[in-house]
């Protein structure tokens, strides 16, 4: 029985002072025909949010994960009260050669975040079934969040990259990425050693899957001429790297992308998964017990500002994640009941 009167949804939105945010309330209509509304339980806090933190009344947010409440008429993906999943992509055309050869993310018609309003910094969300993801049992909503972008990053990074179960895998930048980097590359079955600015994240580090651990300060010539080389390095941080000492420190081989340099060395980039990528990702993540480390914070105007203070200062260890307190969900949806008609009855089911 979908709401045919639309739902008031309650958000945190962005203000003239950056870090500063709101609590607001919007009207939204009824649901079309293969949207879903999603009741958010939590939402992780992500760097890229702060690129998009100078608008006023903007609302932030791309690592949501909530229960299915409503589903419109053609919707047959998920049901109500799912745990699903919602992230930097919203919608892509599923026409073009991009989305069907399982790399939507490219879709040059796609719909992004920050677009529209149904973001994570909220209460609820109205969402593209065919854009969410069912959450596999066993995750909670507070470690999926940070799935949805860092993981899918991380995972993208090995899979795009035809990474290989018998490599030797660096990742540089211990953080909120390079954590679940660590652990995903150990899951995959590589070798992999943590590349960090000093010792101080060391044995953390080790906790989440590196064999080694190397600080980059340390990179003498004659510790890289002596160092075993790399089949592939992984960089997560946001700060300029010497790339020439990077690049000393990868084996020669052949690539099949962007091969350059005498000794036929490749530099690459990676986004973020489409809708291929994130369930696989999430499958492989449920396997392997995988998980962000995260910092909690409640889903309020002061947790929202904490939260981001953590993020921006690069300080959480290693995702700040909202979550909607349990107070909050019932007021939710009792909002969404009430706007569900009597007369409606006859349409439930669909």
């Amino acid at each position: 029985m979908v709401a045919t009167q639309g739902y008031t949804i309650e958000r945190f939105a962005t203000t003239k002072e950056e870090g500063k945010f709101e609590k607001v309330s919007h009207q939204e209509p009824a649901l079309d025909e293969y949207q879903v509304y999603v009741k958010v339980k939590a939402c992780g806090v992500c760097h890229t949010d702060c690129l998009f933190a100078g608008e006023e009344g903007r609302i932030l947010g791309h690592e949501a994960v909530g229960e299915i409440v409503d589903v419109g008429t053609r919707v047959t993906n998920v049901s109500k009260g799912d745990l699903v999943g919602y992230a930097y992509m919203k919608s892509s055309c599923l026409s073009c050669m991009e989305c069907y050869s399982g790399n939507d993310i490219m879709c040059r018609k796609r719909s992004m975040f920050p677009e529209g309003r149904n973001n994570g910094y909220a209460y609820g969300a109205i969402c593209d079934a065919r854009f969410v993801y069912p959450i596999p049992k066993g995750i909670e909503a507070k470690h999926a969040g940070p799935l949805m972008c860092a993981g899918s990053t991380m995972f993208s990074a090995i899979y795009q990259g035809n990474v290989r179960p018998t490599d030797r895998i660096a990742i540089v930048g211990i953080g909120g990425l390079g954590h679940l980097g660590l652990q995903f590359a150990r899951a995959w079955g590589c070798h992999v050693t943590a590349i960090s600015t000093s010792r101080n994240k060391e044995a953390e580090a080790r906790k989440f899957g590196a064999h080694d651990f190397l600080v980059s300060s340390e990179f003498t010539p004659e510790f890289i001429e002596k160092a075993e080389k790399f089949d592939v390095i992984i960089s997560t941080v946001s700060v300029d790297i010497d790339y020439d000492v990077y690049l000393d420190l990868l084996k020669p081989y052949f690539a099949k992308v962007l091969p350059f340099l005498l000794d036929q060395k490749n530099f690459t980039g990676a986004i973020l998964g489409g809708r291929k990528i994130n369930t696989l990702m999430l499958d492989f993540a449920a396997r392997h017990n995988i998980r962000a480390q995260i910092e909690e914070y409640p889903m309020t105007v002061e947790g929202v500002e904490k939260a981001y203070h953590r993020m921006h200062e690069g300080t959480a260890r290693y995702r700040a994640v909202l979550v909607v307190p349990s107070d909050t969900e019932k007021e939710v949806q009792a909002t969404a009941v009430s706007e569900k008609p009597k007369e409606q009855k006859s349409a439930e089911g669909h």
